[in-house]
């Protein structure tokens, strides 16, 4: 067995450029080595070949790609060239769309207020998703992996 598949979180994620990573991207380093410490999560990013780039519109040097594959999570401090799924947002709906359930859970979540008002930034193209429609499965996949309590 190699470590992705047995290894610690700090083993199955690797972050380029470390030392320069801003703090949206040290915010992530951290997010995900506490998802990956769970032995539910890190099944689900088995499961993923997904490359998604979020680029905070009111933060653009923040900008950040999360790739998955074979077990294993690259952190980048950028967008990469052409990534599967592109999320362009302000950070604060970033935000909200992370405590976004997965699963039947998600048609609740969404009529509440903050579903409701993630639902109107898609509409008034203060949310855009991009390759969404390419990746529909891996997207689930992704949002399952980032949502809390979920497996």
């Amino acid at each position: 067995m190699t470590n992705a598949q047995t290894g610690e979180p700090q083993e199955r994620l690797m972050v380029k450029d470390a030392d320069n990573l801003h703090p949206m991207g040290q915010f992530f380093q951290a997010m995900l080595l506490n998802l990956l410490k769970e032995p539910r999560k890190v099944r689900i990013a088995e499961k993923l070949d997904l490359a998604v780039a979020i680029e905070p519109t009111d933060h653009p040097d923040n900008a950040l790609t999360v790739a998955f594959s074979k077990g294993r999570v690259v952190l980048e401090g950028r967008t990469v060239p052409k990534p599967d799924v592109k999320i362009k947002c302000e950070l604060n709906t970033l935000l909200k769309l992370a405590r976004v359930p997965a699963g039947p859970a998600v048609i609740k979540f969404l009529r509440t207020d903050e579903g409701k008002d993630l639902v109107a930034k898609v509409f008034s193209g203060k949310l855009k998703i991009k390759g969404i429609a390419r990746h529909p499965l891996g997207m689930m996949k992704f949002a399952k992996f980032l949502a809390p309590g979920s497996g």
